[in-house]
């Protein structure tokens, strides 16, 4: 299957040309309407995004902090291009969660190479994503969520409700929470069954169960 690619860019024939210039290689999809080209993301759900820093209605740093707020996209590569910009304006573009920018005009070969790294950069990251009943956890954000509901978890709860995810309908005992999370013996068994507690609270909702085994850990079921 070939990886997908939207570029947004207000002049169409910026658009054709990478078109173009990608096409043989990636499946191509282009909007000029930065106002509607969340839209089309959401349609295409591409491998990578490539967009113009300066266009009407909706600017291209707009846009991106738009695309890295929303849990589902966040993950996809956005390549910058435009012509004469300051470094400050570079800057912003790499604050918005940008990736990469290529300056008007490239050269061809220039632009493919640039999208092939992203897209192997991206292969690479593995980006995994845990579930169990309603439960989802983005190994790559590491966001949690409940149906629709983010779960706000600290590193240390992030990990061992991984744990407990990886190791479902198992007992997990507390020896390995302590080597696996805190990586080291200077904690005791009261700190796992604490942050244990303290999770539980935060799941309000979650269509499964995390269950003391006596004398031994804890294990997660869903039904």
């Amino acid at each position: 299957m070939r990886k997908k690619i939207v570029i947004v860019d207000d002049f169409e024939e910026s658009c054709q040309l990478m078109v173009e210039i990608l096409s043989p290689d990636f499946e191509c999809h282009y909007i000029c309407q930065s106002e509607k080209a969340l839209e089309l993301i959401h349609s295409v759900k591409p491998h990578l995004i490539i967009m113009d820093y300066k266009m009407p209605f909706v600017s291209g740093v707009e846009l991106c902090k738009i695309i890295k707020d929303v849990p589902s996209l966040r993950h996809i590569p956005v390549i910058f291009i435009s012509g004469a910009v300051t470094s400050d304006e570079r800057i912003e573009t790499l604050e918005s969660g940008g990736d990469d920018f290529l300056s008007k005009p490239f050269h061809p070969k220039e632009l493919s190479l640039r999208v092939q790294k992203r897209l192997k950069n991206y292969a690479v990251e593995n980006i995994v994503n845990l579930s169990a009943a309603n439960l989802r956890m983005s190994l790559n954000s590491r966001q949690c969520y409940l149906d629709s509901r983010e779960i706000p978890l600290t590193p240390k709860q992030f990990e061992i409700l991984k744990l407990l995810v990886e190791n479902r309908s198992q007992a997990v005992s507390r020896q390995v929470f302590m080597t696996e999370i805190w990586g080291h013996n200077e904690v005791t068994q009261r700190n796992v069954d604490s942050q244990i507690n303290y999770l539980k609270k935060k799941m309000t909702g979650f269509l499964g169960q995390i269950s003391s085994v006596p004398g031994f850990g804890y294990r997660l079921d869903t039904e």
